[in-house]
């Protein structure tokens, strides 16, 4: 299978690069180990880990969807948030994992492995991830933090000793607001605005290597206060779904008429 890149980004804070090039993080306590996502699952993410620690794992999910999730199928059990469930079952699907495999081919690379009994591996057990929820993982507390809007169910974590909150896709400089299981941009400014109020310092997400200063989260809000229809111009993924995209500059929403909502 493909390998990973591993960068260590903190004292207890590893970042993990996927071949599509999706992010994980893995927290390493005294005494356990966390993983935040599990990307597309191309390669053989144990192994990665193994690499970094041999304590004992965590696995949480930030939501459902593909580039976060299909890894999953590597471990016994995750952490997820009961209304990511359908979600997560319908994105690590023999379909979804096709669509990945072409994904792969474009980019000329290969999985290296049995194709598929990869594409046909079968999901782990799912355990129903509470709200406020915190690991202790020796010296390090994980805390679960929701993060509602782009999915239903997205949640960040935060390491509360360290100061570094962590989300997939749940606050980032170029947001989909626009997918089926995505709420309002309101609700979605709500959100941000109770984020901004815990005690963070800096935040890293799934798309983007580099660490965002928490004042990130102001120009978040203030674009998507901004958006609409007659500013945005028409997206080019999920058409079907007539999303728009506005931007200022480095920071982007992606919306439709159904999210729209202030």
């Amino acid at each position: 299978m493909l390998k990973y890149e591993i960068n260590k980004i903190d004292s207890a804070l590893y970042q993990i690069k996927d071949p599509l090039d999706v992010y994980m993080y893995l927290v390493v306590g005294n005494e356990r180990a966390l993983l935040f996502d599990t990307g597309y699952g191309v390669g053989d993410i144990k192994d990665a880990i193994k690499s970094i620690t041999a304590k004992p794992l965590t696995v949480v999910l930030g939501h459902g969807h593909i580039d976060h999730a299909n890894g999953a199928y590597q471990f016994d059990e995750v952490y997820l948030r009961e209304p990511e469930f359908e979600l997560f079952h319908e994105h690590t699907a023999p379909g979804f994992r096709r669509n990945i495999l072409e994904r792969l081919n474009e980019a000329g690379l290969k999985l290296g492995s049995d194709e598929e009994k990869w594409v046909n591996a079968k999901p782990c057990s799912l355990i129903a991830l509470e709200l406020n929820m915190v690991f202790d993982l020796g010296g390090i507390h994980v805390k679960v933090i929701d993060m509602a809007g782009h999915t239903e169910g997205s949640i960040g974590i935060l390491l509360v000793e360290n100061r570094i909150l962590i989300d997939s896709d749940s606050a980032n400089s170029h947001c989909w607001m626009f997918v089926p299981q995505s709420r309002s941009i309101r609700e979605y400014i709500e959100m941000l605005k109770r984020v901004k109020l815990l005690d963070f310092d800096v935040f890293y997400v799934a798309h983007q290597d580099h660490a965002h200063p928490k004042s990130d989260i102001d120009a978040f809000i203030r674009v998507a206060a901004n958006a609409s229809i007659e500013k945005g111009t028409p997206y080019d993924n999920w058409k079907e779904l007539n999303p728009y995209i506005y931007t200022e500059g480095d920071v982007s929403i992606v919306f439709n008429e159904r999210t729209l909502v202030k």
